[in-house]
């Protein structure tokens, strides 16, 4: 956990930070959150907001510019290798193994990204939708499995993240 400049990042104690994990600057993570192996949360343009039990998975990169801060909402799942760039990604959405989510863009409550997507700066990706593609479009309505997959998903996350705090497994200075 880094400082920059006079931004420190604010973590609450039930949050998980992996060992290798960086977090720089405005970042704030939430009850339950966890941020896993060589992900990067660089918050040194504007703030990073990772709201309660969501996961920021492997290798991913969450950085801002000046007037685009990271809004990430509760039980979110943010797959492996993905880069999220000043956007918003409203609670229960999953984003795919490596997709790129860019400035402005916006993914509404429960929508799912997949991997390898694209959305473009500003795009508004609806609720309940799947797009996919380089650029990203929606593809289709989620099914109730889809759903229900995107809340377990998450739950998972955050029994995975009490697991490794168990076994004494955190870089949170604040975390149990």
């Amino acid at each position: 956990m880094y400082r920059y400049g006079k931004q420190f990042p604010k973590m609450d104690p039930d949050a998980f930070v992996a060992p290798g994990a960086q977090v720089i600057g405005q970042v704030e993570l939430a009850a339950g959150s966890s941020v896993w192996f060589n992900a990067v949360l660089r918050g040194d343009e504007a703030g990073i907001f990772i709201g309660e039990g969501s996961n920021i998975q492997d290798g991913t990169v969450v950085h801002t510019d000046a007037n685009d801060p990271v809004k990430v909402g509760r039980n979110v799942t943010v797959g492996h290798n993905v880069t999220l760039h000043g956007c918003t990604v409203e609670d229960g959405a999953l984003i795919g193994m490596g997709a790129t989510i860019l400035n402005g863009a916006v993914i509404k409550k429960g929508a799912l990204v997949a991997a390898g997507a694209l959305v473009l700066e500003h795009q508004i990706v609806e609720a309940g939708t799947l797009v996919a593609g380089v650029p990203a479009k929606e593809r289709r309505k989620l099914t109730n499995e889809n759903a229900a997959y995107l809340k377990y998903d998450a739950e998972h996350y955050m029994e995975q993240a009490k697991r490794y705090i168990g076994m004494g497994i955190n870089q949170n200075p604040v975390g149990k």
